[in-house]
C-alpha cells in the first residue's frame, strides 16, 4: 500500500496537481520532486518561499489540495474510480469556490483561476 508521503508528493498524478496549483502563482519551481523526503518538509519548504502576505492564503491552498487529493484516492480505491488530474481539478475548483464563500479570504486573496 503507498504511503501518505507517496499519495501527496512523490506520486506523478499529485505532482501535476500541485503544479497546477503552484502555476498561476509562479511557484512551480516548489512542485514536490519524486525524491521529497517528507510532506512535512517540503510545506515548510514552500512556505518559506512565499510572501508573508501571501502565507495564509498558500497555507489553505494546501489544505485544500491535500483534502482533495485525498478524496479523489478514495474514490479509486472504493468506486474504482480512475486516478485522473483534471478530475482533481474540477473537485478543486469547486471547493475552493465554497471555501471562499465561507470566508477563506486569503485564499481568495491569492486571485486563483483555474484554467483544466
Amino acid at each position: 500500500m503507498p504511503s501518505i508521503q507517496h499519495l501527496l508528493t512523490t506520486c506523478v498524478v499529485a505532482r501535476q496537481v500541485w503544479f497546477r496549483l503552484l502555476q498561476p502563482l509562479e511557484l512551480t519551481d516548489l512542485v514536490p520532486h519524486q525524491n521529497e523526503r517528507s510532506f512535512a518538509d517540503w510545506w515548510r519548504k514552500m512556505l518559506s518561499r512565499v510572501k508573508k502576505e501571501q502565507k495564509k492564503g498558500v497555507n489553505n491552498l494546501i489544505i485544500l489540495g491535500v483534502w482533495t487529493i485525498w478524496k479523489h484516492r478514495n474514490a479509486c480505491v472504493f468506486q474504482g474510480v480512475s486516478p485522473s488530474v483534471n478530475t482533481i481539478l474540477w473537485e478543486l475548483k469547486d471547493e475552493h469556490g465554497l471555501w471562499c464563500l465561507a470566508g477563506a479570504k486569503k485564499l481568495q486573496g491569492l486571485g486563483l483561476t483555474f484554467a483544466i
